[in-house]
């Protein structure tokens, strides 16, 4: 038994505590890791997003790992402005809705790149002279020298707001996956004997 029992805890976790950092670290990359590969890689299902520019993909990081007296933290960080509208409780919605004009001006096939990213937004000069139709924006090109058309291309949608599913759950695809294998390493280096 130990002569003073608070200096040898004291010195117990002064080893454990590079440990916990390490393994929080670990994990907080192979969470990383899994969210890019699994969740942000393309093809939509109800727990996948579609990649268009790859922005949410390369703003998401791992966290860096702090200590601050006995507690480790460590994390994953979506930096993407938008991320809020993807990440959040599995069957939830969020309504986006436009902020200083009347509609969201939401582009079709022609108005896209074949990553489905549009080419410009609905005043761009690339269109050509544009009109409005039944909600919807017509130009004369769809963006590039090969698509001039004589006759009017749909370019563009106009809707006063746009419902998109949440596809990310932080519980249940996240933590869920984590916790167990988090748990298991924790437990190997907390092991005396």
């Amino acid at each position: 038994m130990a002569k003073n029992p608070v200096i040898t805890l004291d010195q117990i976790i002064k080893l454990l505590s590079p440990k916990v950092v390490q393994v929080v670290k670990e994990h907080s990359v192979r969470l990383w890791q899994q969210v890019i590969i699994r969740h942000l890689t393309g093809g939509r299902t109800s727990d996948r997003l579609g990649r268009r520019t790859g922005t949410l993909a390369r703003a998401t990081r791992p966290l860096p790992v702090k200590m601050e007296g006995s507690k480790v933290t460590g994390g994953l960080s979506f930096g993407a402005e938008y991320a809020w509208a993807h990440i959040g409780p599995a069957g939830s919605q969020v309504t986006i809705r436009p902020k200083n004009k009347k509609f969201l001006a939401i582009p079709l096939a022609a108005a896209k790149t074949a990553a489905g990213v549009a080419r410009g937004g609905p005043l761009s000069g690339i269109w050509g002279p544009t009109f409005i139709a039944k909600g919807i924006i017509f130009g004369f090109s769809g963006g590039t020298k090969t698509t001039q058309s004589k006759t009017p291309i749909p370019l563009f949608v106009l809707k006063r707001s746009v419902v998109v599913p949440r596809r990310i759950h932080p519980k249940e695809h996240l933590l869920d996956w984590a916790k167990p294998k988090f748990l298991a390493d924790l437990s190997q280096i907390v092991k005396v004997g």
